[in-house]
């Protein structure tokens, strides 16, 4: 038995003395509520950081910057990929972006991330490459 007094809320309905009232949103508003999740770390010959827009949905997909800056003129060349966590606590790997630009040169890409493991932590990886073999990294995981 409900008392005239009880709330129940679910899905965008709230129920309150008997009526029912649905709930709707303002899209612009939620779309503000965006938060900017960073990563950054250095290593030798190399600085960078992951930008991610966090909606606060882990299933949504999440607008991402990475950028990466060759701080040491020795030839090499250096690349920035991005890392985010699952639920379970596995470690997702993507893809490699490189600068082969030189030093004091930085690049930036502006892309999305989605997994069907939901995105529960944002991180950064940062290397120094001869070739495809990674000389030094550096990672780091957004508060």
């Amino acid at each position: 038995m409900l008392k005239k007094s009880s709330i129940f809320r679910a899905s965008g309905l709230v129920l309150a003395s008997g009526a029912l009232v649905l709930v709707t949103t303002n899209p612009s508003s939620a779309a503000s509520a965006a938060t900017t999740k960073t990563a950054s770390c250095s290593t030798t010959g190399a600085s960078g950081s992951s930008k991610t827009s966090w909606n606060g949905d882990p299933y949504a997909e999440q607008p991402v910057t990475l950028s990466v800056k060759d701080t040491s003129a020795d030839g090499h060349h250096v690349r920035v990929r991005y890392l985010t966590q699952q639920q379970s606590g596995t470690t997702r790997y993507w893809s490699w972006h490189s600068n082969t630009d030189g030093n004091a040169t930085t690049k930036s890409w502006s892309t999305t991330a989605k997994s069907d493991y939901g995105i529960w932590g944002f991180g950064v990886e940062i290397a120094r490459f001869e070739g495809d073999t990674l000389l030094n990294s550096c990672v780091a995981w957004a508060p």
